[in-house]
Formats: C-alpha cells, structure tokens, sequence
C-alpha cells in the first residue's frame, strides 16, 4: 500500500521493480480555472493523487507529474481568470513521444498516460505522442476508463449523475473533498457551474458544485480504484 515514486528510487531499486512490474504510470494534467471554490491545478492535483493510489495497489512506479496540457475551452479572455494556455499540440504530442522513448530506455514496456484534463484537443494531443513510438505501448486513460462499469445515464439532466463527469461541479468537486478537503472552499461554490463550448454533453453544461460531499467523493474515488487497478493489471498480463 506504498505508493512507488521514480523520483525517490535508486538505480538498482529501479531495475528491481522494472524486471517484475515493467509499466509506469504517467499522470499529466493542466493549469486551468475550476471556479472560485477549488484551486487551479485541481486536474494535476486529482492525477496525481489517483496514479499515486494505483501505484500503491499494483506496485507499478509512478513517474513525475507533467503538469501542462491543452487548454483552449476555458480561457482568461471568456471570464475563466487563472487558466493557462501556453502550449501547443504539437508540442504536447512531442512532449509525450520523447518522455516514452526515454522511459523504453529504462527497461518499462508499458505506459500508462493518465490525464485528469479533459478536453477533446488535449486528448488528441496526447494520443498523437504515445502513437509516434514503437519501443513502448502506450495507453491514454481517464477516470471514465475505470467507471465504464458503473456510470449511470439519467434522463433528467438537473440531477446528479453518478459517476459521470463535470467541470469544477458536484463530480469533480467531491474527488477533490475526499483527497485535498484543506484546499476546497464549499462556502465559495457557486450554485451553478454553466459552459458554453460546443461540442459538450447536454450533463455538463450546467452542473451544480454545492451538492459535493465527501462522502460521493470517497464513493468516486473506490470505484475509480477498483476500475483503475483491473485495469493496470489486465496491461500486465500480457507482459
């Protein structure tokens, strides 16, 4: 129940653990708004606390935190004050392709590339690097990766969805009440987060961040776990 950090490991140990569990686990989120009441990097938060906790319960290592991504549905200039677009797809998918090649190169076999962002540009980015390398396979993966089992679409789109996702509401709102509770400030939660981007399911244009508590966080946060660790170790089977 230890979570394995690259960053804390010696060569030897290294070897060690990449000769018996050869897939590291990438987490990789952005700088952006998430209204008053949560902090900007709630996305680099939440992915790395999730790889951690599946680094813990696999005994794969987790590599750094990369904490830039693809962020052009929320800006300054549309009234979200604190996200920050100053990378390029391009970029971002070469970014990625290096990072794997080097991590080949320390013996890992496997990736996993966690994203706690989501936007359509960020998730092509990113596929687009772990595409450009042959020396590992990648695999790109989300929260909804882990809760295809259990999400639960409700016809009525003014009330919570569990397991389904939002922006800075009630889903992303919790997860952050059940890892970093100090960093969430209920008091300022708005009654209604409201976007606008086209291209967004009907769910998440307007969501509602004060029905968060801790206790759908931790529901969340087992489920995620539970569909999260299935999943890395059906990744090792094939090794």
């Amino acid at each position: 129940m230890k979570t394995i950090k690259l960053l804390e490991l010696h060569p030897r140990d290294l070897l060690k653990r990449v000769a018996k569990k050869p897939l590291v686990i990438i987490p990789i989120g952005t700088v952006e708004w998430h209204a008053a009441h949560m902090p900007l990097g709630t996305d680099n938060l939440l992915a790395q606390a999730i790889c951690d906790d599946l680094s813990a319960r696999t005994g794969c290592i987790v590599a750094p935190l990369l904490p830039c991504g693809i962020c052009r549905d929320l800006q300054t200039e549309r009234g979200f004050n604190g996200t920050l677009d100053t990378i390029r797809e391009q970029t971002l998918s070469s970014l990625i392709t290096d990072m794997l090649q080097g991590y080949a190169k320390m013996g890992f076999t496997k990736a996993a590339v966690f994203s706690g962002h989501f936007e359509q540009e960020h998730f092509s980015a990113i596929s687009a690097g772990i595409s450009g390398v042959s020396s590992i396979e990648g695999f790109f993966l989300t929260v909804f990766d882990f809760l295809q089992d259990v999400v639960r679409e409700l016809n009525d789109v003014t009330k919570s969805w569990p397991y389904a996702g939002d922006h800075a509401a009630e889903f992303e709102t919790s997860l952050m009440l059940a890892y970093f509770p100090k960093l969430v400030q209920m008091e300022k939660a708005p009654p209604t987060i409201e976007l606008d981007m086209p291209g967004l399911p009907d769910y998440i244009r307007k969501r509602y961040p004060r029905r968060a508590s801790l206790a759908y966080g931790n529901k969340l946060r087992r489920a995620i776990i539970r569909g999260g660790v299935e999943r890395i170790n059906d990744m090792l089977k094939s090794v």
